[in-house]
């Protein structure tokens, strides 16, 4: 941290030396006795970093975007909150918040996800070096999160915040609620008109969790700085640090959730050059990044380095990208390639691959490729094939590559106030590796056999203000697997209104929410002897209401609202009717 402040403190250094240069000119007498000369105090919308996410054209429906109000007006506290929304996504829960929250897609196990901050891998290390627990993962530095939905695979793009305006921008956070629950955060974003900028962000969660369930008391501080300086829109650099620590307590009960205590700091730099002023044309991007994890009692701490050059090039209909990666011992170096372009109207192509090498002379490849076509009366059809011969824990000494090939198609209807998708996929059989450290009677994954998998997703808006949406999802195998039971579904409904504008300029707005997520029975993995879990069907429904007068948000959210006896992962139960509430402040001065 002291080496970031440093950083920053230099470039603040720089920056002002840049914008205060002597002025060699004759000097301008007439402005002493002109009375209307004065400071322009107008906000200048200055150049920003790029958001790192897939680069398009992409076909309709392939790619999920959650901007800022995603997550800042809804009843999404984390990361995998987020991905609920996503067809065939299971979210396996540890307990209320603070607990592991694992996200589970496509029967893959750790290779289901992959998390990009900043286009940068984000890695997982320290005691669970296998899976990524995505409710550690803070959103408080974030300004948008795109997912690239793969047939068995989710790209998770994790864009920071970005301030573009001279005028400052900061904000401040209160919550509290039930088990001494406690929120504080707060953020500050400044950009001066010399091109410098510096964001801060502080977030602060605890709660004393449930006597005699496995939600434990929890503590964590997750602690975010930037400074970047962009003196044109064609060049820029940036360094940022993202620290995170937390400590999660043992359940009274042995066997439910261990003591988990673990200190995570990424330190990136970034620098693009580019040739036009709107981003198209050719581009350079460098990375460096280095992440260490500490603090945990059970393994010894550990740190690695990632760098990455990229180049590529963006026209009006496509464009095409190279880049190569070095990371830590276990993964030396990768390749990648994308591209993508609409040769006709309504046609749409993508493609991306990707050759690894790892360590112990272990190679891997994947390739993905994706097309859409628009169609008459607001119908478009989209497919996607994705092959790999290739690892999904290179961590593990004894992971070896596994060929798969999964294929999948939707048709997309839509209209004005209603939008409906009807998709089908098939997957290969898998052998997951590994087990989530968090969730403790978890013992890992059974295989996945080759199956094919119904997803409906739809919208519709009756009225203005008013809002239904959900998804449904059914394998075809009978029992399903591992977290895939076989009926599946996540409804909601919203109401969502400015009051027709009588307030002035909408300052005043009012949003409530209820939501259900429901499935039938099913299997949830092995225990730690190796016999089969089972999964009991369950209803899980909450409730969010906000009240936003201008810059101030008043939030209420209760979770399992309906009283559901069990939880997310056999042994592991949920809270009854947990509710948290608190106040946000918007300051633009």
């Amino acid at each position: 941290m002291t080496r970031g402040l440093l950083g920053a403190a230099a470039l603040l250094a720089l920056a002002g030396g840049a914008g205060a240069q002597v002025d060699t000119t004759a000097r301008d007498t007439t402005a002493r006795h002109d009375t209307t000369a004065h400071r322009d105090t107008t906000p200048a919308y200055l150049p920003a970093f790029a958001a790192a996410r897939p680069e398009g054209p992409l076909p309709r429906g392939t790619r999920y975007a959650f901007p800022a109000d995603s997550f800042a007006f809804s009843n999404a506290q984390t990361l995998a909150d987020l991905l609920g929304h996503i067809p065939g996504v299971y979210v396996a829960r540890g307990g209320m918040y603070g607990q592991a929250e694992v996200v589970l897609y496509g029967g893959r196990g750790p290779a289901g996800v992959e998390v990009y901050w900043d286009g940068v891998p984000y890695l997982p290390l320290g005691r669970d070096s296998v899976y990524l627990d995505l409710g550690r993962i803070s959103l408080a530095p974030l300004e948008r999160v795109d997912v690239l939905v793969l047939p068995a695979t989710l790209r998770i793009y994790l864009v920071t915040a970005r301030q573009q305006s001279t005028a400052t921008a900061s904000q401040v956070r209160i919550a509290t609620g039930q088990a001494r629950t406690a929120n504080y955060r707060g953020s500050y974003e400044r950009r001066w008109r010399s091109g410098l900028g510096l964001s801060l962000v502080a977030d602060y969660n605890n709660n004393d969790g449930v006597s005699g369930s496995s939600s434990t008391p929890f503590n964590s501080v997750d602690l975010w700085l930037k400074a970047e300086y962009l003196p044109t829109p064609k060049v820029g650099v940036s360094y940022q640090i993202a620290s995170s620590s937390w400590k999660r307590s043992p359940s009274d009960q042995p066997g439910l959730t261990d003591h988990f205590a673990y200190k995570r700091r990424d330190g990136i730099f970034r620098l693009f050059a580019g040739a036009r002023e709107d981003g198209l044309g050719p581009r350079l991007d460098v990375a460096f990044v280095t992440t260490s994890a500490s603090a945990d009692t059970a393994v010894t701490g550990r740190s690695l380095s990632q760098g990455a050059l990229a180049l590529g090039n963006r026209w009006g209909h496509g464009h095409v990208g190279v880049t190569l990666r070095s990371q830590d011992e276990d993964r030396p170096w990768q390749l990648e390639g994308s591209a993508a372009w609409i040769p006709l109207r309504p046609l749409t192509l993508a493609a991306d691959a990707r050759r690894a090498r790892y360590s112990n002379s272990r190679n891997g490849e994947r390739l993905h490729l994706a097309a859409g076509l628009a169609l008459p009366l607001g119908l478009t059809a989209r497919g996607d094939v994705a092959w790999a011969h290739d690892l999904q824990a290179p961590a593990l000494a004894s992971d070896t590559a596994q060929r798969t090939t999964d294929i999948s198609g939707a048709l997309r209807w839509d209209r004005h106030r209603i939008t409906v998708e009807v998709g089908l996929a098939r997957r290969d059989s898998f052998v997951p590796l590994g087990h989530p450290a968090g969730l403790r009677p978890l013992g890992g994954l059974g295989p996945t056999q080759a199956t094919r998998y119904l997803t409906v997703h739809a919208a519709f808006e009756p009225l203005p203000g008013v809002h239904f949406s959900g998804w449904y999802f059914d394998p075809s195998v009978s029992s399903g697997n591992d977290f895939e039971p076989p009926y599946h579904a996540r409804v909601s409904a919203t109401f969502y209104s400015k009051f027709w504008r009588v307030y002035k300029s909408g300052i005043f707005a009012l949003r409530g929410e209820i939501a259900m997520d429901s499935w039938s029975r099913g299997t949830a993995g092995l225990d730690t002897t190796g016999n089969v879990l089972a999964l009991p069907g369950a209803t899980f429904m909450e409730v969010n209401v906000e009240v936003q007068i201008a810059g101030v948000t008043i939030f209420w959210i209760q979770r399992n609202m309906n009283g559901m006896r069990g939880g997310y992962v056999p042994g592991l139960d949920y809270p009854r009717r947990y509710q948290f509430y608190g106040v946000r402040w918007l300051f633009t001065n």
